[in-house]
């Protein structure tokens, strides 16, 4: 029984995978190669046409699943992507943001006929849970993926296939629909406020992100302090937040002699308050679902494994919601805890843990196996992988549970029992940690181009596929070390090849941009239009491609606000010089450098040139010039890029050496690299 559903979960998985992410010609000779090799292996294997044809079944259904669900649920609503009218829905969800601003997620109706969740963000209306909200006109847009942020595949595993833009007549009727979820969040806004007073900003938030999930705003330096480490997954409540819970929980309960089955009903209700304070996430649930066949089958007295209770419950899952294979989260927890309750067991079966150094030995090589595992999406998510987590884990995740059980006893008894004393030092420790750790060298390399990652996921399923036919942990083993070497040396040759490219990448959010200028190791960052959301794109696009600092950051347009938001930003990324435009400068370090009309400085190889809102970067014969698209106008040589919106005056040009960010213009392209040679030819290349 547990194999077959461990086959049918891997069948359905794979074929809801391939018709997800696999289209056209192509997807369809990868489906027909993935079924021949699938139908090898199993040969090899022994399997029996029984077992076939349940494989068979599961993946056809999933694929004819998943098409039909989109025909008739995404196609029908995205079709109004690009339309307007109006919305009337019940508030599903809420997140507020500074300035009175507020993200809506609403169920409801378009035009009053087509039946879609949606999501608006507006001025903060105050409203609950529950509540109606009308939304007399909008645009509606099928979301999309930036550099900055991949939406589309997080909302569309949510169930938002489209978004609204320029929302009016906004009116919210109180009805009060949602009296137990409204609580619960209330309570969870008081605890988070609790925590940040008794810790201080940080550490409260720290925590409360630890117990609440990612739908508190932890600081991105912290999150990217812990990525690094390898421990980023305790800001997400998944599988080790929500074990920890139910067996503190179910200790508790043992404790005070209350019947099994009563225990039982209890931890489920703790956990489902648990998971809806969390805002529900796909991992959490499937956290969820798992505990629910564990400790049910101690109750039936039925036996119970990681692999069956984990095919069982994504298999659940992903019938009620065929979308949750496009959820970054759902995967990575999916991954982790095959790599830690299926992989590590079967890898390290034959190692004692009777000794000291045995126990250390295997808890080491457990958590190594759980990074092997995540490491490809690791990497296509976060573009970067840690090379400490095995060690990271097995010293810092037991201060973090012991955290997370001082912060849960404090929720769940209102804080009559506060342990937060203690837990203040423990969370300064792991966050001091962290933080000295992930800036060492060579505690995590950058995934750098796609190549890296492809290497990644090739080299895990070709160690799967001979995992499968040989069943050797030693061949398995030595096949997961290759991939991780090729991997590593992938990112250690794309760094090696930017060194000696003259780049010029082009970020930003539309028509904003700033442009940062790497050659030989040196990195400047001049930012074109003062735009807060900017200095988010240039750390970014800095961190992915492994590079630490800037010789020049030149601030040339909205000084004030620009220089606050980069120093928000900035983190683990630092600057040199500061050149800004205007006689009086913020207040800021010893290095700053003012300058008025005009700034112009010189490096070996390379100009760079910035007066009146124009800039013009010079490499060999090669001249790269930013200009306002507002004002038109154009550069006597090289290539021409115009940022800003344009105006019915702007006169548009339409030759090659013309690009435009103003997505109005039909050629607009943003987010990209400019690669330079000496003798003027350049390539583009979109990020």
């Amino acid at each position: 029984m547990k194999r077959k559903m461990i086959l049918a979960a891997a069948a359905y998985m794979s074929g809801l995978f391939f018709a997800s992410f696999f289209t056209g010609i192509s997807g369809a000779i990868t489906l027909g190669a993935a079924v021949c090799g699938v139908c090898a292996v199993g040969r090899l294997r022994g399997m029996t046409k029984r077992d076939a044809l349940i494989a068979v079944c599961c993946f056809a259904a999933a694929v004819g699943y998943i098409r039909i669900y989109t025909a008739v649920n995404y196609d029908r609503v995205t079709a109004y992507g690009g339309t307007e009218g109006s919305f009337s829905g019940r508030i599903v969800g809420i997140k507020s943001y500074p300035g009175e601003k507020a993200l809506y997620t609403l169920k409801g109706s378009i035009n009053g006929s087509r039946t879609a969740k949606i999501t608006v963000y507006t001025d903060d209306t105050g409203a609950r849970y529950g509540d109606i909200m009308d939304i007399g006109s909008c645009g509606f847009s099928v979301p999309e993926d930036d550099y900055l942020y991949k939406t589309r595949g997080k909302l569309r595993s949510e169930g938002v296939y489209v978004t609204v833009s320029g929302a009016k007549d906004v009116t919210v009727q109180s009805k009060h629909r949602s009296p137990i979820k409204n609580r619960l969040m209330s309570y969870r806004e008081h605890i988070v406020d609790e925590f940040r007073s008794e810790l201080g900003e940080e550490k409260g938030t720290f925590l409360a992100g630890m117990i609440f999930g990612r739908s508190v705003s932890v600081d991105d330096d912290v999150r990217t302090s812990l990525s690094r480490c390898g421990i980023a997954h305790i800001l997400a409540v998944s599988g080790l937040h929500v074990s920890i819970a139910a067996f503190a929980f179910m200790w508790l309960m043992k404790r005070l002699r209350v019947r099994r089955t009563a225990a039982f009903a209890l931890m489920n209700l703790f956990t489902a308050l648990l998971v809806i304070m969390a805002e529900s996430p796909l991992s959490a649930v499937r956290a969820a679902i798992m505990l629910d066949f564990m400790y049910a089958s101690g109750l039936f007295r039925r036996q119970n494994d990681t692999f069956t209770s984990l095919a069982a419950a994504v298999l659940l899952i992903c019938i009620v919601n065929p979308y949750a294979v496009y959820s970054g989260g759902f995967q990575l927890s999916v991954a982790g805890t095959f790599g830690i309750g299926v992989a590590a067991p079967y890898m390290t079966r034959n190692i004692s843990a009777e000794s000291i150094p045995g126990a250390l030995l295997k808890s080491v090589l457990s958590m190594l196996c759980a990074a092997l595992c995540i490491m490809p999406l690791s990497m296509m998510y976060f573009d970067e992988t840690s090379l400490v987590s095995p060690l990271t884990n097995v010293f810092m995740v037991p201060l973090c549970t012991a955290v997370l059980i001082a912060g849960l006893v404090y929720v769940f008894t209102g804080g009559i029992i506060s342990l937060l004393f203690p837990a203040r030092y423990a969370i300064g420790l792991v966050l001091s940690a962290a933080d000295r750790i992930s800036r060492l060298d060579g505690a995590y390399f950058t995934a750098g181009g796609d190549r890296t990652v492809f290497l990644a996921f090739g080299g895990a399923a070709v160690a799967a596929v001979v995992q499968l036919v040989i069943r050797s942990r030693k061949c398995t083993a030595a096949l997961a070390a290759l991939a991780f070497g090729l991997v590593f040396l992938s990112s250690t040759f794309y760094t090696a090849e930017r060194y000696d490219r003259f780049t010029v990448a082009v970020l930003g959010k539309g028509s904003d941009a700033a442009a940062v200028v790497s050659f030989h190791g040196r990195t400047d960052v001049i930012d074109l239009s003062g735009d807060h959301r900017t200095p988010a794109y240039v750390r970014k696009y800095m961190m992915k491609n492994g590079i630490g600092s800037a010789e020049v950051l030149v601030l040339s347009s909205k000084v004030q606000s620009a220089y606050s938001s980069y120093e928000a930003a900035s983190g683990h990324i630092s600057a040199g010089k500061l050149l800004l435009a205007g006689d009086i400068p913020p207040a800021g370090d010893d290095g700053e450098v003012c300058f008025g009309e005009e700034c112009r400085y010189s490096t070996e190889d390379y100009t760079v040139s910035c007066s009146g809102g124009r800039t013009v970067i010079s490499f060999g014969e090669n001249k790269v010039s930013f200009l306002p698209a507002r004002e038109g106008g154009s550069s006597d040589e090289g290539l021409c890029v115009y940022y800003g919106s344009i105006t019915k005056n702007t006169e548009i040009r339409q030759d090659s050496n013309a690009l435009y960010l103003d997505k109005k213009e039909e050629n607009a392209v943003r987010n990209f690299e400019l690669i330079l040679d000496r003798s003027g030819g350049y390539r583009i290349r979109r990020l």
